[in-house]
């Protein structure tokens, strides 16, 4: 009867950890689209991935090559992106109510499937220390943790919110494996735990931060460390390798992206076959770890020299890196100094942290979690064999990689309330005294972290998006444009894309060399180029109609414009750019046909309109010189309307309208 009550306490715990984190999120989420003006829309990455999840809904699959998608070329979808949530959230909507719509649906099951993740993740630290109350705090912080809450309510679809339950799945089976009393719950276990890593990766590709840190843990242990590994321990880590392996030769991104040959891998490799030739050469195999070190980290060198693949797809990130350590993680004035990937790239989410916005972030979880980083660091045994160091080293990989990367918040904030719960697992060991001391701060973290949260919902999320707007845009392009591609910048283009139903050429997702390639020149052109240079190359390209988006001469936030990209901060006054913001009727190869108080849209002028409009012009002489007066007038209106500068069309007018 006391076992029944206990498991029924703990299913009921974990229920409430869901429902406490979806219920926080839909709260959030409702004061969020009651602060748009219509239908609250999918913006940026996330457009693009409704996108994905219709084409998916529709027509029950996606296509290999989408042709609407960085036009005329088409995109490899299953190459470019990481797909597997599209056709869950595809299948799971066809459950909710037909007269809901299917964005509505894709949020509540977006922020649903996140929120699986809390009871897993208060499984995982209860098992790793033998506590509920451990485990249920970790899991309270992480459900009203404002660094968890802001990007998982459904305001955005983002391929995190899939993936990081099913690396918390991996955690917990890991930790389970480790309590299984039997080979065969071992195994199993064990098994589960690298299937949902490799899930976890093939619809995340970020989730590649963390094998980094499970791979420098795994060199820092067995060949670092003085004691052989266990054979479970060297087994677990073999099968979680494996695992990664077949998914980088079976998913098509990851193959696309030279995955299996990456340095991440290699260091785990290294590892790997340090440990098992230790294991052969047994115990006295412990002396001169360094000449160890060097021995496993030769695959990193050869995967650094061969790894071309993955260098085109990540190479830019590494770039990034440098310039960041470089300039002591402020972004340079000037942006000279900077390579075009270094100057793209350092942007939100990929900006530097700041005291201000990591205490917006973390308003308590951080600040405790160094506290209990100290106590488990300093702690003289572990008597219930936490395993904190692991996560101790994933704790401070993913806050240096914060400091530097703000995007890395979501892992920083994993590892703190990892740590934060091993905390109180540790304090239960210590006495009465430590125990409720312990537990009182995290409850009191639980209250300050919902508070933050709670105060101003509407704030959270993107905030600075023009919807009206775009909504406005994306109308009167599916009404007036629709189907004929459009060239706008890659911030509105996922938008325009979805909601306007318009091929675009650029989109927001920068691991293809050939997209940056094509973002370089479109910024370039546009900022330093001529506007027939401008036109000449948007019609090579296929685009028949151009969107600027108003505000690029802004004197607030000039380090994450477009004319900071491409090194052209004052641009000249004949820059296509200037014309396009400032004279847009001094244009002549682009005729503007409609604007709002943020875009403007321009039908391009192409040279074939041009040859068209001289031969019409030609049409209308003929006919004026025969009499055919009403010919000739629709002949030289047309022929004016595709080439204004059409001279003789322009002349057939003037004679004819001449009183």
């Amino acid at each position: 009867m006391a076992k029944t009550l206990k498991v029924f306490s703990v299913v009921l715990g974990l229920l409430a950890l869901f429902t406490l984190g979806l219920g926080l999120r839909r709260y959030v989420l409702d004061a969020q689209t009651a602060s748009v003006p219509g239908r609250l829309p999918f913006t940026l990455e996330g457009a693009l991935f409704f996108h994905r999840v219709e084409q998916v809904f529709e027509k029950g699959r996606l296509p290999v090559v989408d042709r609407q998608c960085e036009y005329p070329r088409g995109l490899r979808v299953r190459e470019a992106n990481t797909v597997g949530a599209e056709y869950f959230y595809a299948a799971a909507a066809r459950l909710f109510p037909r007269a809901l719509p299917l964005a509505d649906r894709v949020r509540w099951l977006e922020a649903g499937w996140f929120c699986l993740g809390l009871p897993l993740l208060a499984l995982w630290i209860g098992l790793r220390a033998r506590s509920r109350w451990a485990g249920g705090l970790a899991g309270a912080l992480y459900a009203v943790a404002l660094s968890s809450v802001i990007r998982s309510t459904g305001q955005e679809l983002s391929h995190e919110n899939f993936a990081l339950p099913l690396l918390l799945a991996s955690f917990a089976a890991e930790a389970l494996a480790d309590r299984a009393a039997t080979r065969w719950g071992f195994w199993l276990a064990a098994t589960a735990a690298a299937a949902a890593l490799a899930l976890a990766l093939m619809t995340w590709d970020l989730i590649q931060f963390y094998v980094l840190i499970w791979a420098v843990w795994l060199f820092v242990r067995l060949v670092l460390g003085r004691r052989l590994a266990e054979g479970r321990e060297l087994g677990r880590a073999l099968l979680t390798c494996a695992a990664l392996l077949l998914a980088g030769g079976l998913n098509p991104y990851l193959r696309a992206h030279g995955f299996a040959a990456s340095p991440v891998l290699a260091l785990a490799g290294g590892a790997l076959a340090v440990a098992l030739l230790r294991r052969r050469l047994g115990s006295g195999a412990g002396s001169r770890p360094w000449a160890w070190a060097l021995i496993g980290l030769l695959p990193l060198l050869v995967a650094g020299l061969l790894a071309h693949a993955y260098q085109a797809s990540y190479g830019h990130f590494g770039e990034l890196l440098w310039a960041k350590l470089r300039y002591l993680n402020v972004k340079p004035a000037d942006p000279a100094l900077l390579t075009f990937n270094q100057r793209i790239m350092w942007v939100p989410a990929l900006h530097s942290a700041t005291w201000r916005l990591t205490a917006q972030l973390f308003p308590a979880i951080l600040l405790l979690s160094l506290t209990a980083a100290a106590c488990l660091a300093l702690r003289k045994r572990d008597p219930h064999d936490f395993k904190v160091a692991p996560i101790l080293v994933g704790y401070v990989i993913s806050l240096l990689g914060f400091v530097l990367f703000v995007r890395l918040h979501v892992f920083l904030s994993l590892f703190a309330v990892a740590l934060l719960g091993l905390w109180a697992g540790w304090a239960e060991c210590r006495g009465r005294w430590w125990q409720w001391t312990v537990r009182a701060a995290l409850l009191a973290a639980v209250a300050v972290e919902a508070a933050q949260v709670v105060r101003q919902p509407q704030a959270l999320g993107r905030g600075n998006m023009y919807y009206r707007e775009l909504a406005e845009l994306t109308q009167w392009l599916r009404q007036n444009v629709a189907p004929e591609p459009v060239l706008a910048n890659f911030g509105v283009s996922a938008s325009i894309l979805e909601y306007g139903q318009c091929p675009i050429l650029l989109h927001p997702k920068f691991e293809s060399e050939i997209i940056r390639k094509r973002v370089r020149e479109y910024g370039e052109l546009l900022f330093t180029g001529t506007e027939e240079r401008f036109r000449d190359w948007a019609e090579r390209e296929g685009a028949l109609y151009y969107v600027y988006a108003l505000g690029e001469f802004s004197s607030a936030g000039i380090a994450q414009q477009m004319r900071y990209f491409v090194n052209a901060v004052a641009p000249r006054p004949e820059a296509p750019a200037w014309r396009f913001e400032n004279t847009p009727q001094s244009l002549k190869l682009f005729a503007p046909v409609w604007g709002n108080r943020k875009y403007r849209v321009f039908r391009i002028r192409l040279r074939a309109d041009a040859v068209v409009a001289a031969d019409q012009a030609k049409v209308a002489e003929a006919a004026f010189q025969c009499g055919q007066l009403d010919r000739a007038e629709r002949y030289a209106v047309e022929a004016l309307s595709r080439d204004p500068q059409q001279l003789v069309a322009a002349a057939v007018g003037f004679f004819r309208f001449r009183p």
